[in-house]
C-alpha cells in the first residue's frame, strides 16, 4: 500500500564528520498505517547499485534516537512513527559518488494482530544529495564514533 513510498526522495546524502565522508544516509517512509517501536522490525535490507549493504554497516535514526541495526530488536521504547522518515546511516567511508545511484529498499514488519510480516519494498534512482555534517548529538546516541 505505501511501498511506492518507502525510500524517501528528499533524504539521500552523504554524511560529513570533522572534514570526513564518514558514510551516507537514506531516508525511509514506514510501510504500514500505523507507527510501531523499533523491536517491531524483523528486517530492513538496504542495495545500492546492486550491492547490499551489511546490517553491521547500518544504524537506524528516528526522532528519539539512534541504534545501531543489531540493537533494534531490543528497543521497545522507542519508535518509527506513520507520519516519521527513519534514516538508515550507512558507515561508509568516502561515502559514495556525487551521481545517481539505484536505491533499493524491504522493510519487514511484525504486527501483533497479523498473522505474517507486514513488508514493503521500493526501487528508486536518486542522485546524491548535498553533503551534511553529521548530527553529534544524535550519532553519539547510537554509539558513533
Amino acid at each position: 500500500m505505501f511501498e511506492k513510498y518507502l525510500i524517501s526522495e528528499k533524504t539521500f546524502h552523504n554524511v560529513e564528520k570533522k572534514g570526513e565522508i564518514i558514510g551516507y544516509a537514506v531516508g525511509l517512509r514506514i510501510p504500514y498505517y500505523r507507527g510501531i517501536t523499533l523491536s517491531c522490525i524483523n528486517e530492513i535490507n538496504l542495495t545500492i547499485n546492486g550491492e547490499s549493504v551489511p546490517h553491521d554497516d547500518m544504524t537506524i535514526v528516528v526522532e528519539t534516537g539512534s541504534f545501531p541495526y543489531s540493537e533494534i530488536s531490543t528497543v521497545i521504547n522507542n519508535r518509527w512513527e506513520m507520519t516519521e522518515e527513519a534514516v538508515v546511516f550507512v558507515n561508509a567511508p568516502g561515502g559514495l559518488e556525487d551521481k545517481e545511484h539505484t536505491i533499493e529498499a524491504f522493510v519487514s514488519l511484525r504486527i501483533s494482530y497479523q498473522p505474517h510480516p507486514n513488508t514493503g519494498a521500493d526501487k528508486k534512482i536518486l542522485k546524491l544529495g548535498t553533503t551534511r555534517k553529521v548530527d553529534e548529538e544524535v550519532m553519539n546516541n547510537g554509539r558513533i564514533n
